[in-house]
């Protein structure tokens, strides 16, 4: 019998079936902590889940013996992901969240393929990347967050035109204002304002804003 590389991807591929589904819930749920811990909607379970789920078609695609045609399951598998991370993707108002939750979700499945591929130390490799980005980029985040706020204000003016003084403090507080809209409700003046700067800056403009006899009302 001839030896060629089909033969050296069965060789690989065959075999610990049963390991990889216990590794591909390990790696699932320890990816899903984080999530888990933040209060997600995908938690460890979910993760976990997914990652066996992977796993399990992936055995299942070279199980079936089609050679030519294997990564097709892998594909639908990708597909099948989408729709589950498009599910923990919600808009509200300007705001979009579940984004990352998303982005776990499909880096799961992707480790339960490698899994299911016999590829354990990519597997490995791969868990640990990703959690190097959730848990230790996480800081970076919060850094950049914290000095590049972006945030829309509603301020509604007692029917006098207090523009000058809102910008004059806008400056004093390094508060950038990218762009403004102007409208009359009755004998109220609204401005309603996209603006950037410090997160501590802006709740110091909230505060500023709270003690003003001009400001009929303001939220954000």
């Amino acid at each position: 019998m001839t030896s060629g590389p089909i033969e050296h991807l069965y060789h690989n591929l065959y075999g610990d079936e049963i390991l990889k589904m216990f590794l591909s819930i390990l790696f699932g749920s320890i990816l899903g902590i984080e999530r888990e811990i933040r209060g997600k909607p995908a938690g460890f379970r979910t993760l976990a889940l997914i990652c066996f789920g992977a796993t399990v078609f992936t055995i299942c695609s070279y199980l079936l013996g089609v050679v030519d045609n294997r990564d097709r399951i892998a594909a639908n598998i990708i597909t099948g992901v989408g729709f589950l991370g498009a599910g923990v993707i919600f808009r509200n108002n300007g705001s979009v969240s579940g984004i990352t939750t998303a982005a776990s979700i499909w880096i799961a499945a992707a480790i339960g393929m490698l899994i299911g591929l016999g590829e354990f130390v990519m597997a490995l490799v791969a868990l640990a990347m990703a959690l190097f980005v959730l848990y230790i980029l996480d800081f970076i985040q919060i850094w950049i967050d914290d000095r590049f706020q972006h945030t829309e204000y509603k301020v509604v003016f007692k029917g006098v035109d207090k523009s000058p003084v809102l910008r004059h403090k806008m400056k004093d507080l390094k508060i950038n204002l990218d762009s403004m809209k102007v409208s009359r409700l009755n004998q109220d003046i609204v401005f309603i304002m996209a603006i950037s700067g410090k997160e501590s800056n802006l709740l110091k403009f909230n505060h500023w804003l709270l003690d003003q006899e001009f400001v009929h009302s303001f939220e954000w």
